[in-house]
């Protein structure tokens, strides 16, 4: 059975189109974040540590302290981030078009129109969250008080336990993006298979 909107005016096909890019997009962040955590954590250095700023370097505030700006190598980190934020400024106009149809009273189509939006919010919520309730570092600490190697965790007193630098945003690609990315295409072709084809 097709589950694919019927009744749609251009800006709505329009809508329908943002969100198959946006799927598209989704699916080359997740690639790169993949490929890029690969490369954070076999490339990773501690930074150095950052000098404090005194009243005397700063007299005329507000200062900024540009040393802690991102840099080249948390490109891994944040090209992925903003495929994820571009995914869900793609899925804008299905959120309009959604709404649309739930306020005519089409509910089903309008809660499959809203799937494209809401997908890649749940997402990328989700990517940032998911792997945090999973962290084998906490847990191993929380349930047994054991501490895992420290090439593999970080420990602190104000964080608890968590993934060392190294292997955090791989951590967070392969705990959340990659299970999410696949439930969400699962999600999309079941009711939205015009958007989960990537042609």
């Amino acid at each position: 059975m097709d589950r694919t909107p019927t009744t749609q005016t251009r800006w709505q096909r329009w809508a329908g189109r943002l969100a198959r890019y946006a799927w598209l997009v989704l699916v080359i962040a997740v690639a790169l974040a993949l490929v890029g955590g690969a490369v954070y954590a076999v490339t990773w250095e501690p930074r150095a540590a950052d000098a404090q700023v005194t009243p005397d370097e700063c007299p005329n505030p507000p200062c900024f302290d540009l040393g802690a700006m991102p840099g080249l190598r948390d490109l891994p980190v944040i090209i992925p981030v903003l495929g994820y934020v571009l995914a869900i400024a793609l899925g804008l106009p299905s959120l309009l078009a959604g709404l649309w149809d739930v306020l005519r009273g089409r509910w089903s189509m309008g809660g499959r129109r809203l799937l494209a939006f809401v997908g890649p919010v749940l997402f990328f919520v989700g990517t940032e969250i998911v792997p945090h309730l999973l962290n084998p570092c906490f847990w191993a600490v929380a349930l047994g008080g054991i501490r895992l190697p420290e090439f593999y965790c970080a420990y602190s007193p104000e964080w608890g336990a968590d993934l060392a630098d190294r292997w955090h945003p791989l951590g967070h690609t392969l705990v959340g993006a990659v299970p999410l990315a696949a439930l969400y295409r699962w999600a999309l072709r079941r009711w939205r298979p015009d958007v989960a084809r990537l042609r």
